[in-house]
């Protein structure tokens, strides 16, 4: 399940997350209510699963310390701007970072991650991204560690990811090789020597 937090209904909604299952069902959780619209919360007693899963994600519950990091999919809190907390052996609870296996940390360059740096600029620096011109002016394809493939325009400045412009790791990292000089200019040209 992916939780959403800056889509449709969610977009500018402190407490509003969109969770969408595998099977490509929709559910709205509103977390100041404690609701769930899905059929099961309607109408069992009990907390669904896409509440427990905006928990997780937000960082609101703890991960238990004995589910394997690699077990969580790839796509698992990158989608809302928090961070998920993993349990410790003393009961405590410590943030982690969203994919830990594919986390990269430079110590300088342009993808170092710098103290000033918002939480989305971090992972725009920390993930695994391929970034490649596609087409001018300012197209670019980008390949996540997850196997995903995304369309960028510098230009008209979106993403053909699920996350609201603003908050796109794609765009920034885009442009945080543009200005670095690792992939083609907008306009195609390479970068100057």
């Amino acid at each position: 399940m992916t939780v959403l937090d800056s889509v449709g209904r969610t977009a500018d909604a402190p407490y509003l997350y969109l969770v969408v299952s595998g099977s490509g069902s929709a559910y709205l959780v509103d977390t100041a209510e404690d609701r769930c619209e899905c059929p099961d919360d309607t109408y069992r007693p009990v907390e669904c699963k896409h509440r427990r899963r905006v928990a997780f994600a937000i960082g609101e519950r703890p991960i238990p310390e004995w589910v394997d990091p690699a077990a969580l999919d790839d796509q698992f809190g990158l989608h809302v701007d928090a961070d998920p907390r993993r349990a410790v052996a003393d009961g405590g609870g410590v943030r982690t970072s969203v994919d830990e296996s594919n986390v990269t940390g430079p110590t300088s360059g342009p993808l170092a991650v710098g103290a000033d740096d918002d939480p989305r600029t971090k992972r725009a620096k920390r993930e695994d991204i391929d970034v490649s011109f596609l087409a001018k002016p300012g197209r670019y394809e980008i390949y996540s560690a997850s196997g995903s493939v995304y369309e960028v325009d510098v230009v008209e400045k979106t993403c053909s990811c699920p996350d609201d412009v603003a908050r796109c790791k794609h765009l920034r990292r885009v442009d945080i090789e543009i200005r670095a000089g690792l992939v083609p200019r907008p306009d195609g040209r390479l970068p100057d020597a």
